[in-house]
């Protein structure tokens, strides 16, 4: 308690200090999980409101001044939050195809193993009916091995879809 009423009073000192930074407003208000907050910007409706101290010596023009830095830093907020979305989904995206990609390239291993497999062992009728469990297991791997990259090459293109989103998001999506 001592070091929130330190950090307001501290607060105060300084935007009684410095008249051409000081905020027309500050409110102080506590959210639903009990957390203070010290801000320029009205609290929300639910939220519980300790405090408002009002600086009188700021001008209509620097109140403007400070509207309408405080919108400007809001919307760099908003566009670098948008640029990180679109970098992770894009990130997402590119280890979602090299997955895909390392499933192909096993796949592939799989399936050229079970045919050099069938290739040795069932040459005659008999091998393969000797080595038909053999030659049947090595078919199941390489099958389950295509499934696999199946999965992951649907894995990717709906990363990538997401990213395409993120890029250029529907009309009706946007506020």
């Amino acid at each position: 308690m001592k070091s929130i009423l330190i950090c307001v009073a501290l607060f105060m000192l300084v935007a009684a200090s410095s008249p051409a930074e000081a905020q027309n407003k500050v409110y102080t208000w506590t959210d639903a999980k009990g957390k203070l907050h010290i801000t320029d910007d009205p609290p929300p409706v639910e939220a519980s409101v300790k405090d408002v101290v009002e600086d009188s010596s700021a001008t209509p023009a620097e109140v403007r001044q400070r509207r309408e830095q405080r919108l400007q830093r809001n919307e760099a907020r908003r566009g670098e939050k948008r640029r990180s979305e679109l970098e992770d989904s894009q990130r997402r995206a590119r280890e979602a195809d090299e997955q895909a990609q390392e499933a192909i390239r096993r796949a592939d291993e799989h399936t050229q193993q079970a045919l050099e497999y069938r290739k040795r062992f069932g040459n005659t009728p008999s091998r393969r009916e000797q080595f038909k469990y053999k030659i049947r297991a090595e078919e199941e791997k390489a099958e389950a091995a295509r499934a696999e990259a199946q999965r992951a090459i649907d894995q990717a293109r709906a990363a990538s879809e997401e990213a395409r989103t993120v890029l250029n998001p529907p009309a009706a999506a946007s506020p």
